[in-house]
C-alpha cells in the first residue's frame, strides 16, 4: 500500500475531476442550491482533499505549509470551475465552487484529525 503514501492517487483523482469537468454537457442543468449535484461536488472534492491529507500525513511539514497547500487546492477548484465557462453546455457556478470548497475543507479536517502532532 505504499502507492497510497505517494502523491500519485491525489494527482490521478484531480486529473479525473478535470477530465470529467471538461466534457461538454448535452443540457444545461438547473441551478439547485442544495441538491444531489452539490452533494456530488462535495463528495468528489472531499475525496481529493482526503487523498491529499493522507499523503501529507507522511510529510514532516509545518501546519502553515499544509494550509498553503490546501489554499492552492482551493484555487485549483476555482480554476476548474472557471474553465467550465469554455466548455459547451457548462457554466460557472458560485454554488458549485462553494460545494467544492466544502469538500476540500472536509479533506483538511481529515488531515487535522489524522495528523499526530505529539
Amino acid at each position: 500500500m505504499k502507492f497510497f503514501r505517494t502523491i500519485y492517487p491525489t494527482l490521478i483523482w484531480f486529473c479525473l475531476i478535470w477530465i470529467l469537468s471538461s466534457l461538454p454537457s448535452q443540457h444545461i442543468p438547473s441551478v439547485n442550491i442544495i441538491g444531489f449535484d452539490k452533494l456530488e461536488h462535495i463528495g468528489i472534492y472531499a475525496i481529493l482533499g482526503c487523498l491529499l491529507g493522507y499523503w501529507l500525513i507522511f510529510k514532516d511539514w509545518k501546519l502553515t505549509t499544509v494550509i498553503l497547500i490546501y489554499v492552492f487546492l482551493l484555487l485549483l477548484a476555482g480554476l476548474d470551475e472557471y474553465h467550465q465557462n469554455f466548455i459547451p453546455g457548462r457554466d460557472v457556478s458560485l454554488y458549485d465552487f462553494m460545494a467544492n470548497s466544502t469538500g476540500i475543507i472536509i479533506g483538511f479536517l481529515f488531515y487535522l484529525h489524522k495528523y499526530d502532532r505529539s
